[in-house]
């Protein structure tokens, strides 16, 4: 059985490893990326399934949102955002067809969650 191919986005390692981590030992293969160019060009070159992504990036993590569904519009409703901040949290819920946003800290077991409605959408 192929396991989903999910793109990580967050500018901070940590974060990045740690989502990860957990979304493998829970059957995912994962990608990561550092940045929004990161992030557009992983999309442009293999086919994610779905994507997790910071809001808080140089660039600002909405750009990613914005590119996947100009150039992958197929994974709408696959977008999870994640962020410490209760104003981002408030901005990023209002965007059309995102899957979900995560409060920073979140538990394992939410993204985990997250990922599995996202690839219901």
């Amino acid at each position: 059985m192929e396991r989903p191919l999910v793109l990580v986005v967050d500018d901070q390692e940590a974060n990045r490893e740690l989502c990860r981590e957990a979304l493998v030992l829970h059957g995912y293969e994962v990608v990561t990326a550092s940045g929004v160019r990161e992030a557009e060009a992983i999309l442009a070159a293999r086919e994610v399934e779905a994507v997790v992504s910071d809001v808080s990036m140089p660039h600002n993590g909405v750009r990613v949102y914005e590119y996947l569904l100009q150039n992958h519009p197929e994974l709408r409703g696959r977008f999870i955002f994640m962020t410490g901040s209760a104003e981002n949290f408030a901005r990023v819920k209002k965007l059309p067809e995102v899957a979900r946003c995560l409060m920073k800290p979140f538990s394992i077991q939410s993204l985990v969650e997250a990922m599995k409605a996202a690839l219901r959408a």
